[in-house]
């Protein structure tokens, strides 16, 4: 157990075998895109929950999942694919943002993890009409390892929150770190972004990840959003008619 400006943190396996880890993390941001592919690798890959990080105001809510108690902000460790996985369930307040993030970063050096990559979503609004990859993606300096097929992020764009100042403070404890950022809905869960950040992530590693649930997902997600589009033209259609009558 260790802390650092009110950030605690356990981990109940030694640290030297989180050596040469690929760290996977990020947020609930657009589409919930971060949270849900580091969600989905730990579960695909059948991680361990190792650990969990405690802020300085604990987010109040735990969640029942795969048979265990998950907190706010949980740590899983795939051993046999070396994958060392966040999982924000929440958002830490805004004031401790700085705090959260220069410690992930920090106990990244620590450990010696291979590389990061830091997930989020990337609006929609700015996917180029003949656009056939599904995400672009930047990189620091110390990342040597990694070439994708994918332009990176156009100049003029950016990333804003917590995903930005993580991936700050990686390059200031020089972590070799990306952020990955499939084209995602803003307002709405978007399995589809969430697919494609973990078929890259796949590709990236050389690690199959499953993707049945993932897909079953898609599909009800689907199946709600015909239901609701239906249910917006009955109200519609009632409308109209109420007006008529008037």
């Amino acid at each position: 157990m260790s802390t650092k400006r009110g950030i605690r943190f356990y981990i109940k396996i030694p640290r030297d075998q989180l050596k040469d880890s690929i760290l996977i993390t990020g947020f609930r941001g657009y589409g919930l895109v971060g949270y849900l592919v580091s969600r989905y690798v730990a579960l695909a890959l059948k991680a361990k929950r190792i650990g969990y990080i405690l802020t300085r105001n604990v987010p109040p809510g735990i969640v029942i999942e795969d048979n265990d108690v998950g907190f706010p902000f949980d740590i899983y460790f795939a051993e046999e694919n070396k994958f060392l996985i966040i999982v924000n369930r929440a958002l830490p307040e805004r004031r401790e943002w700085d705090d959260y993030t220069e410690f992930i970063a920090k106990m990244a050096s620590k450990i010696g993890i291979r590389y990061s990559i830091l997930v989020g979503g990337l609006s929609r609004d700015f996917r180029p009409e003949t656009e056939k990859y599904g995400y672009r993606w930047i990189s620091n300096e110390y990342l040597k390892e990694i070439k994708l097929d994918a332009p990176r992020m156009e100049e003029g764009l950016g990333v804003m929150g917590p995903l930005a100042l993580l991936y700050i403070y990686m390059t200031y404890y020089r972590v070799p770190a990306m952020i990955l950022l499939p084209y995602s809905s803003v307002e709405e869960a978007d399995y589809n972004a969430t697919m494609r950040g973990v078929e890259v992530i796949s590709e990236l590693t050389g690690v199959k990840i499953d993707l049945t649930i993932l897909k079953k997902a898609l599909e009800a997600q689907k199946v709600i959003m015909e239901r609701m589009a239906e249910m917006v033209e009955e109200v519609s259609r009632r409308e109209g008619e109420k007006s008529f009558y008037m």
